[in-house]
């Protein structure tokens, strides 16, 4: 069944969808008529079943009926961020939808020493507009409640502000040197909130990572193998969602 966010709150059992884009996506992409059931989730995260009454593609509305649902949510029970180095066009693109089909919440691109590519401040707008439909299509395709928000920022300085309870910098060399443990044990104490920073193909500067030390980031290895640059976040979620959503407890 499908799913779509509306930017409004649903109050009572009459729903009017009137964002232009989702009704012309509904009505003459995926072909929906009255009496299809989709599911729609509101401004305040809520999940509600939406029986189709009316389509008006002139005024450009979808009217249905709707009832609140008792499914059980989709989101982690952590906030969880992840803080990626600017890849190439491609691959940007691909984190943002894998990362939000995997659970993120927030997903942060950065410009560092050795990123392969640089976004110039006229193209910043732009691209993040791109990569926040990404997100909102990949969210109503994996059933989240939320759509992750998509950040850019010029410089590892201003990561600071989106620190998080536990704040980890995934690092080759920690890898190397035989460090496994340290995810698991961060994990173990059971923070609110994480954020992970992933590096470029061709990893980070040395005084990057002091300068992340410094600044209270804890430098974790993700087991022996070196992964690529858009495979470590990808890593990093599926341990998160192990370890919260899928262990017995």
């Amino acid at each position: 069944m499908e799913q779509y966010f509306v930017n409004k709150t649903i109050d009572n059992n009459k729903f009017v969808i009137d964002d232009s884009e989702t009704v012309k996506h509904m009505a003459k992409v995926l072909r929906h008529k009255a009496g299809d059931v989709v599911y729609l989730v509101d401004e305040t995260e809520s999940l509600f079943s939406a029986t189709i009454k009316d389509i008006d593609q002139t005024e450009m509305t979808i009217t249905t009926e709707v009832e609140k649902s008792t499914k059980t949510t989709t989101e982690m029970p952590i906030g969880v961020s992840i803080a990626c180095s600017l890849s190439k066009k491609d691959k940007v693109e691909w984190i943002t939808q894998k990362a939000t089909e995997l659970g993120a919440k927030q997903i942060i691109f950065f410009n560092s020493k050795y990123s392969i590519m640089n976004w110039k401040k006229n193209v910043v707008e732009k691209k993040l507009s791109r990569l926040q439909e990404i997100a909102k299509n990949a969210a109503q395709q994996s059933k989240r409640r939320i759509i992750p928000e998509v950040i850019y920022i010029d410089n590892l300085k201003d990561l600071l502000q989106y620190k998080a309870e536990a704040s980890l910098v995934a690092y080759e060399e920690s890898a190397k040197d035989g460090e496994i443990s340290l995810l698991a044990r961060t994990l173990n104490e059971e923070p609110k909130s994480v954020l992970c920073t992933f590096g470029p193909e061709g990893g980070f500067a040395p005084d990057e990572i002091d300068f992340l030390n410094e600044n209270d980031f804890a430098s974790v290895g993700l087991g022996p193998r070196i992964m690529r640059a858009e495979t470590a976040p990808m890593y990093f979620l599926s341990v998160l969602s192990y370890k919260y959503e899928l262990t017995v407890k």
